[in-house]
């Protein structure tokens, strides 16, 4: 909380719902995270008579790294269709309730982006939040310390069930709510099968390049439906906000 408090500072800066303060928005937990367990290690080396590595802690010393990457990717393609029949059938709940359903703020931002195709810069700057340091930061966040952290009290239901819906929560955006729940809870599943959060860093990762592919599909001139359409109907990405 202390490392995320400078960053706040910061986003309250620039003016509201700018492309600035997006990114200032998506660097914050990244930092936050990377502090956080930078003092963690550090204070596991001081106190401990034999520290744990950053390997042995996320499972990255498993062994397992090619049937980690199978299936990060058979599951991440997985989620992708699940979410989209999830946040088609949220856009189609909120609507009956005669309210309207909002994409999320990065998902509209690099579809514009993408459409204007003017700042390649700050696109690049998204797309890769969106598909490379989100993945690492959640998911060693969600599932890396939070999830085990609660579950080594002796409350397992509760850190699946709670932390599931706090990174939906985190997210903030109604339409995406079940999807996100729902990605969570299997990538805790993968990660349970797996002991390993590669595994779940890769579903990650693929979740948020289909989902980013297809923004880019949508967002042509040839594409079968507009823009607009395509977000109106939301397919559920994952995101950095964050996203």
């Amino acid at each position: 909380m202390l490392a995320l408090s400078p960053g706040a500072v910061v986003a309250g800066q620039f003016a509201d719902g700018s492309v600035a303060q997006m990114a200032a928005n998506i660097t914050v937990l990244p930092v936050a995270i990377l502090v956080a367990v930078t003092v963690w290690f550090q204070v596991n080396r001081r106190f401990y008579q034999s520290p744990i590595s950053l390997a042995a802690a996320f499972g990255f010393n498993r062994n397992n790294t090619g049937r980690c990457l199978l299936l990060g990717l058979v599951t991440g393609l997985g989620l992708v269709l699940i979410s989209m029949v999830l946040a088609l059938l949220t856009s189609q709940l909120i609507q009956s309730l005669g309210d309207q359903a909002e994409p999320q703020k990065l998902v509209t931002l690099i579809a514009e982006e993408s459409a204007k195709q003017e700042n390649i810069g700050t696109l690049i700057f998204f797309v890769v939040m969106a598909v490379v340091v989100a993945p690492i930061a959640e998911e060693i966040l969600f599932r890396g310390i939070l999830y085990p952290a609660i579950k080594q009290i002796g409350y397992p239901r509760l850190a699946a069930i709670g932390t599931a819906l706090l990174f939906a929560l985190f997210h903030v955006n109604l339409l995406t709510f079940a999807s996100l729940t729902a990605v969570a809870l299997a990538l805790i599943a993968l990660y349970e099968f797996t002991d390993n959060l590669l595994a779940p860093i890769i579903a990650h990762a693929i979740f948020n390049i289909s989902n980013v592919a297809m923004i880019f599909m949508a967002s042509k001139p040839l594409a079968p439906t507009t823009l607009e359409n395509w977000l109106g109907f939301r397919y559920a990405i994952e995101s950095v906000l964050i996203i």
